[in-house]
C-alpha cells in the first residue's frame, strides 16, 4: 500500500484573531459520522492563507474550480490525493476528498445565496445518513439541519490518515476549497 507523503509537517492551529480580511467570513462546520456537530468556527480568506499550505491549496483547487465549476476531479499535492467536486445547483454542491482511494471527508458547501438550492443539498445528504444509519443501532443526529450560518462548508472526516503530512491536507482541503468556491460566489 502506498503511503501519503506531501510537502510540510506544520500543524494546523486557526488563530481567530488573525483578521486581515475585508470582513467577509464563511462558517466550517465539523461533524462526525452520525451528524453531530463536533466545532463550529469562523474563517476568513485572508486569515487561512497565513496556514502553512493553505494558500498553496487555495491556488491549485479554485484553478481548477474556475476551469470547471459544475464539476470536477483532481490529484491535489501529490498523487493518491484526490479532491472530487460535485455541484448540486449553481450555489451548492458536494466534495469529497480521498486519500489513495479511501474516503477522507466529505463536504458540504452552501452559499447562502440560493436557500432553496442549499437546502436541498444539506437535506439530501442528511436523508442519506438516515438510510446509512437505519437498522445499525446507531442514531443520526440532526445537526446539519440546524446550521443557519451562510456561507457554510460541512465537514464530515471518515478518515485521519497515518500521515502527519496527509492528516494536514484533510484538515484543509475543505477550508480551502470553501474560501475558493465562496470567492467565487463573492461571499468570501
Amino acid at each position: 500500500m502506498r503511503r501519503c507523503i506531501l510537502v510540510a509537517t506544520v500543524p494546523v492551529h486557526y488563530n481567530p484573531t488573525i483578521n486581515a480580511s475585508s470582513g467577509k467570513n464563511f462558517t466550517v462546520a465539523d461533524l462526525n459520522v452520525r451528524g453531530e456537530l463536533q466545532l463550529k468556527a469562523q474563517y476568513d480568506y485572508a486569515s487561512l492563507e497565513q496556514i502553512p499550505m493553505a494558500a498553496e491549496l487555495i491556488v491549485m483547487l479554485a484553478t481548477v474550480m474556475y476551469r470547471s465549476p459544475d464539476a470536477f476531479e483532481a490529484d491535489i499535492l501529490r498523487p493518491g490525493l484526490q479532491f472530487r467536486w460535485r455541484a448540486s445547483a449553481e450555489t451548492a454542491g458536494i466534495a469529497t476528498l480521498r486519500c489513495d482511494g479511501q474516503l477522507a471527508s466529505l463536504s458540504l458547501l452552501a452559499t447562502g445565496i440560493d436557500e432553496s438550492a442549499d437546502t436541498i443539498t444539506l437535506t439530501a445528504f442528511q436523508n442519506h445518513l438516515l438510510r446509512q444509519l437505519h437498522d445499525t443501532g446507531t442514531e443520526p443526529a440532526f445537526a446539519l439541519l440546524d446550521l443557519p450560518e451562510r456561507p457554510l462548508v460541512a465537514t464530515i472526516n471518515f478518515l485521519s490518515p497515518p500521515e502527519p503530512d496527509d492528516r494536514l491536507a484533510v484538515a484543509l482541503a475543505d477550508r480551502c476549497f470553501a474560501a475558493a468556491y465562496f470567492r467565487y460566489h463573492q461571499r468570501a
